[in-house]
């Protein structure tokens, strides 16, 4: 009995030190994983889930296969601190002007990628007509986990900026919502209240998150100063998500417009606070840069390699995110007035999937028993587009830095 109980503490201890060690190993890429995707252009999403694949079915120092929750919860915080951020950055008096652009090319976009995947899927794959759709819903939207540290890291600001933050932002809630809803109807009636679900949800979240965030903005003044103010910030973002859920409205939406609410409502004494604010935007930051690097690490991790009977599928969904995107770009270039040439080109060439998919994917997998394949092709998909991303930094590197000089 002693000798197992030894054991047992001594499996421990090795447990600790092994998980406390791999904790701080990560921390140290995820630094050094931005550091060189500053200088590189390559999106630190690739290297951080390169190496979560060569630590977990490569080497087997990482499970993360057994644990698909704690992954699927690490993702959608991330989600929820990077939506939060979107829209803490967006100032409407500055960005009306591409504003209505931003919102027209990002239902735009989604709905052409929605489509072309969804047909993929009934006609490829020959799913149900319900599974198509919640493929087209999984894979319609580009990822603000990618786009926006992409923007920051490129130093690209102007109207350019404003469309790819709103589609992205915006995107990654419309999939969200859809896909959502597109899982709670029945299988055999798709269709059957899907829009008044949408409409539904999204009143209950856009009202909610207005009133939270003009309530908040005046109260939130007298904890600036404190030391711990920026926890208790990340708490009633947090809370706001949880509460709007729980009254059956879309807790993403309801982050996105309590960020966007904040950002453009402020106080006589937030307006001379600036210094508690930018701390609170840092550490923010740090956190959302923190989670998103272990989600990636945990997906790659817990990856799996794509059967040949979906590569083909898989090629073809890529093929047809790609035709998606042209169309798009096409058909919103009346309304985009204000971008430039050169950032119409960033527009087209930027489209990467990224947190939102993976965790659609990963929740999907887990609903519908006949789609058990789709973490590992949305995983492909995912590096596919970001490896995309890396060509087109090299391609249009004098555009970018056009675009950065001249916004």
């Amino acid at each position: 009995m002693d000798q197992t109980a030894a054991s047992q503490v001594g499996n421990a201890a090795h447990d600790q030190t092994q998980i406390f060690g791999l904790l701080g190993g990560l921390l140290i890429l995820a630094f050094f994983a931005n550091r060189v995707s500053r200088r590189t252009r390559v999106p630190d999403i690739v290297i951080l889930t390169v190496t979560g694949v060569v630590l977990g079915p490569l080497l087997g120092w990482i499970h993360a296969g057994e644990y698909p929750v704690f992954t699927e919860y690490l993702g959608t915080f991330a989600l929820i601190l990077i939506l939060f951020e979107a829209g803490n950055e967006l100032h409407l008096r500055e960005a009306m002007r591409n504003f209505p652009a931003g919102v027209l090319f990002a239902f735009l976009a989604y709905g052409m990628s929605f489509a072309a995947v969804a047909w993929i899927g009934f006609w490829a794959l020959q799913l149900p007509l319900h599974q198509a759709l919640l493929l087209g819903g999984v894979f319609g939207c580009t990822s603000g986990t990618i786009v926006i540290p992409v923007l920051q890291q490129f130093g690209i600001q102007g109207p350019v900026t404003v469309v790819l933050v709103l589609e992205a932002a915006l995107g990654d809630v419309i999939a969200v919502i859809l896909v959502g809803g597109l899982a709670d109807i029945p299988e055999g009636n798709p269709l059957a209240g899907l829009v008044t679900g949408i409409l539904v949800r999204t009143a209950v979240a856009i009202g909610a998150a207005i009133a939270a965030g003009v309530l908040w903005s005046r109260e939130r003044s007298r904890f600036t100063s404190d030391r711990f103010g920026s926890v208790l910030h990340v708490g009633a973002v947090l809370l706001v998500y949880g509460l709007v859920r729980a009254a059956g409205g879309s807790g993403l939406m309801a982050v996105l417009a309590f960020g966007l609410t904040l950002a453009n409502v402020n106080t006589a004494a937030e307006r001379n606070e600036t210094a508690p604010r930018q701390g609170f935007l840092v550490f923010h930051s740090d956190l959302s840069f923190l989670v998103r690097s272990f989600f990636f690490v945990l997906l790659g991790a817990s990856v799996q390699l794509i059967g040949r009977t979906y590569a083909v599928a898989t090629a073809l969904i890529l093929a047809g995110l790609v035709v998606a995107r042209i169309v798009s770009v096409c058909a919103a270039g009346w309304a985009m007035r204000g971008v430039s040439r050169s950032g119409r080109e960033l527009i087209l060439s930027l489209f990467p999937r990224g947190l939102v998919n993976a965790v659609l994917a990963i929740q999907v997998a887990g609903k519908e028993s006949g789609m058990a394949y789709l973490p590992a092709m949305a995983f492909t998909v995912i590096l596919v587009t970001n490896l995309l991303v890396v060509l087109a930094a090299v391609r249009l590197r004098p555009l970018m830095a056009a675009s950065a000089e001249h916004p």
